[in-house]
This record gives C-alpha cells, sequence and structure tokens, in this order.
C-alpha cells in the first residue's frame, strides 16, 4: 500500500496535522508528533500525538476516523492518508525517541525556511505523548498543482 518512497516522506520531518470527526460530525485537527509505519503492504502505522488534546483523543474514542496529512514547509509537496484508528496507547521509550528525531527534522527545516528560531520551536512540543494505531484505507497526493487530490490507491508499491 505504501512505497518506501512514500514511507521515507511521511516519517521523515514533514509538517504532520491531523483531522478527526467526533460523533456528532464536528471536525477537529491538531498536530502529530511523528509517525512510524509498521506495516507497508497492510498499510498500518503509529502515529504520536499529545496525550493532553482531549478532543482528538475523545474523537478517536467515538468514532475512530483519522487523516493525516504530511506536508513539506520548503516544497509543498504533500500526501494524507485516511484510516481508521485501531487503538490508543501510552507512548513507549521508542515513540518518544521517534518524537525527538520528528522535532530534530522538522523543526530544521522550518528555522530554514521561515527563519524561525528552535528555542520558540521546542516551545510547541507537548510535554506527554500517546501512541495510536491506524490502519490506512486511502491514499492522496494533496501536492498543490493539477493532480492535488489524486488518489494514489493502488499506484504505490
Amino acid at each position: 500500500m505504501l512505497s518506501p518512497e512514500t514511507t521515507t516522506f511521511l516519517e521523515g520531518g514533514c509538517a504532520t496535522v491531523v483531522g478527526t470527526v467526533s460523533a456528532d460530525g464536528a471536525p477537529w485537527a491538531t498536530r502529530a508528533w511523528g509517525l512510524v509505519v509498521t506495516d507497508r503492504a497492510g498499510g498500518e502505522l503509529r502515529l504520536l500525538l499529545d496525550a493532553d488534546d482531549e478532543q482528538t483523543l475523545a474523537n478517536l474514542d467515538e468514532t475512530g476516523a483519522i487523516a493525516i496529512t504530511g506536508a513539506d514547509p520548503a516544497t509543498a509537496r504533500s500526501t494524507q492518508v485516511k484510516g481508521v484508528a485501531t487503538g490508543v496507547e501510552r507512548a513507549n521509550e521508542a515513540d518518544l525517541l521517534r518524537r525527538e528525531q520528528y522535532c530534530d527534522a522538522f523543526f530544521s527545516i522550518v528555522e530554514q525556511v521561515d527563519c524561525t528560531p528552535r528555542t520558540h520551536l521546542d516551545r510547541l512540543v507537548p510535554a506527554r505523548f500517546v501512541a495510536c494505531r491506524v490502519e490506512i484505507r486511502e491514499i492522496y497526493d494533496q501536492s498543490p498543482g493539477p493532480f492535488a487530490g489524486r488518489s494514489l490507491q493502488g499506484q504505490q508499491k
């Protein structure tokens, strides 16, 4: 389902925005703090979220619906995956290491592109994290241009 290139992109330093929806259909957006593709062929990943984001966690519990968009701040290349959350648990040591690697990569790009000092960016990082297991059902190219919104289903190898 996910190509090696798409996996590398999503696991790298792209800006990662997460959308969820409540049982009454109200949308909610938040930031993710890194992810790891755990099964490329089956389309499964582990996503790090703010443990204190009560609305996101409630939405995942109520509906499980989730969309994750990764975008490169330097090029605007972006990919979106949609799926279902299959579980949320406390972040482990490997997750926290992944969060650290993600922040280093993402903040370095933002610092270069926007000239925002790293010390300002570090203040955005939550104090506690959870890991959300996600089963991907759809994947799209969301890069600006004539192919934005194009399904990548079946094109990933």
